[in-house]
C-alpha cells in the first residue's frame, strides 16, 4: 500500500546524491526487505542505482523496530535484524543514516530561495522546540514516576535489588551444603 510512496520518496533522496547511486550500483538486481513498521517494503536496485518495487521473495531481510528507524533517522546507531546478503544490508544501513532530505532546496524550487530558507529555518525551529518539549517531558515523567509516584525503580535501587538477590541465593547455596554436610556427618555417626 505505502510501497510506491516509500520508493518514490527514496528514488528522490538518490536522484539528488551520486554517491548514494553509486553505492547501490555494485548491487544490481539484489533484492531487499525492508521491515519498517507499520510497513514492509521490498525493493530491488536498479542499473542505474535507483530503485524499484521487488518482485517475488527478497533475498536479503533487514528487520528494524519502530524506534530503530526514528533512531536511525536522528543519526544514532540501532540494533537491526540482518539476514541474506550482509555486505548489501550494509549498504542500505549506510544510506539510511547518510542520506538527508534537503527540504530547502525542494521547496525553494516552488517558492524560491529566500522563502524557502526562512520556511525551513521556522521549520527547523519548530522542530528544536518539539524534540526539547518532549525531552522535558519525558525527563519530568521519569522524575515523577520515580519520586513522587513510585511506578519506577531507581537504578541505585534496582541495583541493590540485584546484589541483594544474588547474596540471599549464595548464603542459600552455602547453607544447603551445609546442611548436607551435617545430614552425610550424622548418618556416618
Amino acid at each position: 500500500m505505502l510501497t510506491l510512496p516509500a520508493i518514490f520518496a527514496i528514488n528522490h533522496l538518490l536522484a539528488a546524491e551520486s554517491w548514494a547511486r553509486n553505492a547501490l550500483i555494485p548491487h544490481c538486481g539484489k533484492s531487499a526487505r525492508l521491515c519498517l513498521p507499520p510497513m514492509d517494503i521490498d525493493i530491488t536496485v536498479l542499473p542505474d542505482g535507483s530503485i524499484a518495487a521487488a518482485e517475488g521473495v527478497p533475498e536479503t531481510r533487514i528487520k528494524a523496530n519502530p524506534s530503530a528507524l526514528l533512531r536511525t533517522l536522528n543519526g544514532e546507531m540501532a540494533e537491526v535484524e540482518l539476514s541474506g546478503d550482509i555486505e548489501f544490508a550494509k549498504t542500505i544501513g549506510f544510506l539510511l543514516r547518510n542520506l538527508k532530505w534537503d527540504f530547502e532546496g525542494d521547496l525553494g524550487r516552488f517558492t524560491g530561495d529566500i522563502l524557502a530558507h526562512r520556511m525551513a529555518g521556522a521549520a527547523n525551529s519548530f522542530f528544536s522546540w518539539q524534540k526539547a518539549a518532549l525531552w522535558n517531558l519525558s525527563g519530568n515523567l521519569a522524575e515523577y514516576w520515580t519520586e513522587e509516584r513510585p511506578l519506577l525503580a531507581k537504578a541505585a535501587d534496582v541495583s541493590k535489588f540485584v546484589a541483594d538477590t544474588d547474596k540471599i541465593r549464595d548464603d542459600t547455596e552455602r547453607l544447603e551444603k551445609r546442611i548436607e554436610r551435617l545430614a552425610l556427618r550424622d548418618r556416618n555417626s
